[in-house]
């Protein structure tokens, strides 16, 4: 399971930063659809490149989740890390405030989370086929997928009917 971790000594100083691993396709694809959502407020950067400016931080501890470290040094990790990017936002401010509010939310979504980070190359695959290769212009395949999934199964039910 990922480590949480609280805080750095060492915050960025102009604005908070997302740390990522810039190895990873799935990162980097929502990476860019983060910058999308946040603009210019929020700085994007690969565990890979910043790691040595936060000398509190092993190194391994990038690598195993993403981190939103604010400019105040609270530093928020993994599943929190992407609904506290959505709440500076004023998107889905819900998700961030059940992660804080509700332990079994939390709970839930560190496993998933972790199960997410330990099938990254699937779950990428999965996401493109779902949502297309640019994440710049999302394509919504999912619905075709569900729809496809839909009939299969009435068409099941229809020939049990039919029996």
């Amino acid at each position: 399971m990922f480590s949480h971790i609280d805080s750095t000594d060492f915050p960025p100083k102009n604005k908070p930063l997302m740390v990522y691993d810039g190895n990873c396709g799935f990162c980097k694809y929502w990476v860019i659809k983060w910058k999308l959502m946040s603009g210019e407020s929020i700085d994007y950067q690969p565990f890979q490149k910043v790691a040595s400016s936060f000398k509190d931080i092993h190194k391994k501890h990038f690598a195993e989740a993403v981190r939103f470290i604010d400019t105040g040094g609270k530093v928020y990790s993994g599943p929190e890390a992407a609904y506290y990017t959505y709440y500076k936002r004023g998107k889905a401010k819900f998700l961030f405030k059940a992660y804080k509010n509700h332990k079994w939310f939390k709970k839930l979504n560190d496993k998933l989370y972790q199960w997410v980070a330990d099938n990254r190359d699937f779950v990428f695959r999965v996401c493109i086929k779902m949502l297309g290769k640019n994440p710049r212009n999302t394509q919504h395949l999912w619905i075709f997928y569900l729809l496809g999934i839909a009939a299969i199964i009435s068409l099941i039910f229809l020939g049990l009917a039919c029996i």
